[in-house]
């Protein structure tokens, strides 16, 4: 009898990262590509629907979900959706985010703050238009690193 032989772990091929757009997002999405050997392809290089719909037609790729125009071509193709927080609540810049927000008093201001944020509640309804695809939440920095870290291995 033989010894059963080690199926080799699949790796997401089509990857959808939900993130606050940053230097840090930028730097985490060269580093998932490279783990992962896939092109990153940012949403913000496309002209349009017609050169989305030609990324979600290839087998490899890691781009981003802020576009909601973008979403349903890219997530039809999806292996997975990471959810990423990049600027956690406990990390400095974090802290000082939420005091501003604290003093801030001029409602016109929170307005314009509010549009500014990335709306990631997309991703909350997946499980209802796409419950098959895969979600990984990583809710802070060192999650995100770990998760990184274990594909890599």
């Amino acid at each position: 009898m033989h010894a059963p032989v080690p199926h080799p772990r699949r790796l997401p091929q089509r990857v959808v990262v939900a993130a606050a757009p940053g230097e840090q997002l930028s730097a985490y999405l060269d580093r998932l590509a490279e783990v992962l050997d896939l092109p990153l392809v940012p949403l913000a290089d496309l002209s349009g629907p017609a050169e989305v719909d030609r990324l979600a037609a290839f087998d490899g790729w890691v781009t981003t979900g802020e576009e909601a125009w973008a979403r349903p071509a890219l997530l039809e193709r999806a292996d997975l959706v990471a959810l990423v927080d990049l600027v956690g609540p406990e990390t400095f810049t974090g802290r000082v985010r939420r005091t501003l927000r604290r003093l801030r008093t001029d409602a016109r201001e929170r307005d314009r703050e509010r549009e500014r944020e990335t709306d990631l509640a997309w991703v909350e309804g997946l499980a209802l238009t796409h419950p098959g695809l895969a979600v990984v939440r990583l809710p802070d920095p060192a999650a995100a690193e770990t998760w990184l870290r274990a594909l890599s291995a």
